[in-house]
């Protein structure tokens, strides 16, 4: 097919041993790329009940159908069984890493073990297998600079020394700037003993009618570059964020206990204020050919210590809103020593934040810790509890696979924990909009922002969470279809203008319905995998404690997630209605599967019926 290679790398670590095998036709039609043909590998290869990290698991880096060939499209998704919620999850990443590995294979399988370490390279399309026992140990941006050396013209994948200690929050960063953060995913490299994957450039596939797609291409790079709608983005990237979620009541301020701060507190990590330190890029920090270029890459000094790291605002407001600290430079530090680790900058605020609410409220001591806690705002225990969290050693150790392990160790502080089926909720509390609980509380790998955005913007008091469920399923399909795609959330194109592109590539015509059901297809089977693990719906499907408190104040005073408990239900029985899952169990019924074309996961989609029926105690007639 056009816009790919057809081919997949199989690298089994346990033998030593590289295949090259086909990609065929039918199964890129069926899933396209990127997290769709990665959620069909898993499911395919690992069964329900594997252990994460057990070499039974495996690792995929899916590139998208369109990654590297349009404007902003730079992105992989790395997928596997996730060792923080048990969950097929899925994790996207920017830079170049993508678009290098299109240029020989449509996605890599990791399998197996390694005895000892080892860096996989990439080049000329075929993959070797490389000792990395001299880079064991070592931070993201040393071990970058190592391997840059030795393959300069490269892009990297990395785990950190939280990875190699299998924290269930470690991430995989790409050139030391980037990325996929959510679900632990840098433990299951790190169980795998593999250190780092190094890409050469290769070559990009070729697109079906090459001159309409480069005039296409031309006129979408124009458009994003100069259009005054995007002024803002281009200006400030995500950094600006903050003072948009304070000032909907809807920030992560002090562990989500208040998501409305005023303007001049969250200015302090926005905007004007991550600009005062913006540099020019290095030479590794990607993202030239974006026509958006929405991080800025800062320099700060921090205790005496100059770096340079390209903050997020999710980062951004992780490690410095919810954990009370209202200081950039600190801040931007926390986020190089996260990326140098190899810790998801989300799931660590989150954990930190929660524990500083511990201190404060006088749940835990400071003998417990081993060393004084403040409480919020406490930048000198954060800058410790990262490193310990990351060797593992002392309270690090206690909260080094996220904050409900944390609280289930320490036994208290539960109620307090902000996370779906194990995964900490990103920067965005949903009390400060209608329905966008549920998109948590449904989505496929835990909490995400990035699994559907209810319109029009509303509060949950004013009206029935149930009213805006189609416009959340509506922002979900989409989501998916970027992921599949590999382009990125940030270029604003409408899914007409992808499946334009699409088209344009494989030489197959392609509409939005289309690419809209492949969406209902891959979450489905997700949560036939899933319900087969260990998800009961009706009880697992819910959000934490936190959210169902009214805001104290701001915009949003008054209101829960929902307008109660009910509310609630409503909203998420009808979301399994129009997904054509059993209303009820939330599980695919079997029709559904075959209505959408993927009659051969009818099967396990009775059995997973059967399996919740059975949790949930229903009389079998």
């Amino acid at each position: 097919m056009y816009g790919y290679h057809n081919r997949i790398a199989r690298v089994n670590l346990t033998t030593g041993k590289v295949t090259y095998e086909e990609l065929p036709d039918e199964v890129i039609r069926k899933f396209v790329g990127g997290k769709g043909l990665g959620y069909y590998l898993i499911y395919r290869e690992v069964p329900p009940g594997t252990d994460p990290l057990s070499p039974a698991n495996k690792f995929i880096f899916a590139t998208g159908g369109l990654t590297g060939l349009i404007p902003g499209s730079s992105k992989v998704i790395a997928v596997s069984k996730s060792p923080e919620t048990g969950l097929i999850s899925d994790s996207s990443g920017g830079d170049a890493f993508g678009p290098k590995l299109k240029g020989h294979f449509d996605a890599i399988i990791i399998e197996g073990k390694a005895e000892e370490p080892v860096y996989l390279y990439v080049h000329d399309g075929e993959v070797e297998i490389r000792d990395a026992k001299h880079l064991w140990g070592r931070g993201n941006y040393e071990v970058a600079r190592e391997l840059w050396k030795e393959h300069p013209k490269a892009s990297m994948a990395l785990i950190g020394p939280a990875g190699e200690r299998l924290s269930r929050i470690a991430n995989v960063i790409y050139d030391t700037e980037r990325a996929s953060g959510r679900g632990g995913l840098g433990a299951v490299l790190g169980s795998k003993k593999v250190k780092a994957v190094v890409v050469e450039p290769g070559e990009k596939p070729k697109v079906a009618e090459p001159e309409e797609f480069q005039r296409l291409w031309q006129e979408f790079y124009e458009h994003f570059a100069t259009d005054p709608k995007y002024e803002h983005t281009r200006n400030y990237g995500t950094s600006d964020a903050l003072r948009s979620s304070a000032s909907l009541g809807m920030s992560p301020a002090y562990n989500f206990s208040r998501p409305h701060i005023p303007d001049e507190l969250a200015s302090k990590l926005a905007g004007d204020e991550v600009k005062k330190y913006e540099v020019t890029p290095e030479w590794f920090v990607h993202g030239k050919s974006c026509p958006i270029k929405c991080a800025r890459y800062v320099e700060v000094e921090y205790k005496g210590r100059k770096i340079r790291v390209k903050p997020e605002y999710e980062s951004i407001a992780m490690l410095g809103a919810a954990t009370g600290v209202f200081n950039f430079p600190a801040v931007a530090y926390f986020n190089w020593l996260v990326n140098h680790l190899g810790l998801d900058s989300i799931a660590t605020g989150a954990t930190i934040g929660w524990l500083f609410e511990l201190v404060e409220r006088g749940l835990i001591t400071d003998e417990e810790i081993g060393f004084p806690v403040k409480g919020f705002g406490d930048e000198e225990a954060e800058e410790k509890l990262i490193k310990l969290m990351a060797e593992r050693k002392g309270i690090g150790a206690v909260l080094a696979d996220g904050v409900k392990r944390a609280c289930e160790r320490l036994g208290r502080g539960c109620e307090f924990a902000v996370h779906v089926k194990g995964m900490e909720s990103p920067a965005w509390d949903p009390r400060g909009r209608r329905t966008y609980a549920l998109s948590y509380a449904t989505a496929d790998v835990g909490a995400s922002h990035l699994r559907g955005w209810p319109r029009p913007h509303q509060l949950p008091n004013q009206g029935p969470a149930k009213e805006l469920v189609p416009s959340m399923i509506e922002g979900r399909d989409e989501s998916y279809i970027t992921d599949m795609l590999g382009t990125c959330k940030f270029v604003s194109y409408r899914m007409e203008d992808l499946a334009r592109f699409y088209s344009l590539a494989t030489g197959e015509e392609w509409t939005v319905e289309r690419f809209r059901k492949i969406a209902q297809a891959v979450e489905s089977i997700a949560r036939i995998h899933d319900a087969l693990d260990w998800v009961t719906p009706p009880l697992d499907d819910t959000i934490p404690p936190r959210w169902w408190e009214p805001e104290p104040d701001g915009p949003a005073e008054g209101n829960a997630a929902f307008i109660d408990y009910n509310d609630f239900l409503e909203a998420r029985r009808e979301f399994y209605r129009l997904r054509g899952w059993h209303e009820e169990l939330g599980v695919p019924l079997p029709e559904t599967m075959e209505e959408l074309g993927y009659g051969e996961f009818r099967d396990d989609a009775e059995r997973a019926l059967e399996v919740v029926k059975k949790r949930m105690g229903f009389r079998q007639d």
